[in-house]
């Protein structure tokens, strides 16, 4: 009974060690599915406007979070910048952007 006792307190120990480090683990890998949606939708926003396709700007939910998009003009570069912005899991803002000689 005592050795019971035993392996069940480890067994107790070892998740009670380990259960927030698999909770990090996911969360971070949540927010890199996050990312990589956030760089394909800000690909595929540029690529309407290269072909000259007006773009809405509305914002997209995807996955519990919502993707927002904002035009630019650099004057710096005589560019149109175009951004695509959102929140992770752990309240983390990202942002990017990207450049097209589009007109808004």
């Amino acid at each position: 009974m005592v050795e019971m006792l035993l392996s069940v307190t480890i067994w107790l120990m070892l998740c009670v060690t380990l259960l927030p480090h698999l909770m990090v683990i996911i969360a971070e890998r949540k927010n890199n599915d996050l990312l990589n949606m956030g760089n394909q939708l800000l690909a595929e926003e540029l690529q309407e406007e290269f072909n000259g396709e007006t773009s809405s700007l509305k914002p997209i939910a995807k996955g519990g979070v919502t993707y927002q998009f904002t035009r630019s003009l650099n004057e710096e570069l005589q560019k149109w910048q175009l951004c695509v912005t959102w929140e992770d899991k752990l309240g983390k803002s990202y942002e990017r952007c990207g450049y097209t000689n589009g007109k808004e």
